[in-house]
């Protein structure tokens, strides 16, 4: 099985949905571990009846996450288009560091 599921929305941003984690356990766990590995410089989230949803701010570059998406699991949300490929790549090795993280605590 991947560690995560990417997909294209209509808009032009990317969905990350990471397989095996879903819920608000595994997001605020998400969360933590998005504060200890990545220490933004900004980060927060919020909890409403459908959803806890969030993001982070690291190197001026804007990442939401949530607990739920179209695909039922836990995911970020970026939007390449204003991003270098540098920049895209570092978005996908922070998310492949939480990813491995997160699963890694869960077992």
């Amino acid at each position: 099985m991947e560690l995560f599921d990417e997909y294209k929305m209509k808009n032009g941003c990317i969905l990350v949905n990471l397989n095996g984690c879903s819920g608000e356990e595994d997001f605020y766990l998400m969360n933590q571990i998005i504060e200890e590995l990545l220490k933004p410089e900004d980060s927060g989230y919020s909890v409403d009846s459908m959803c806890v949803g969030g993001y982070l701010k690291k190197d001026g570059i804007l990442i939401r996450t949530s607990s739920e998406s179209p695909y039922d699991g836990c995911s970020f949300y970026y939007d390449p288009a204003p991003l270098s490929e540098a920049e895209i790549q570092k978005v996908k090795d922070w998310i492949l560091m939480v990813t491995k993280e997160l699963l890694n605590r869960k077992n």
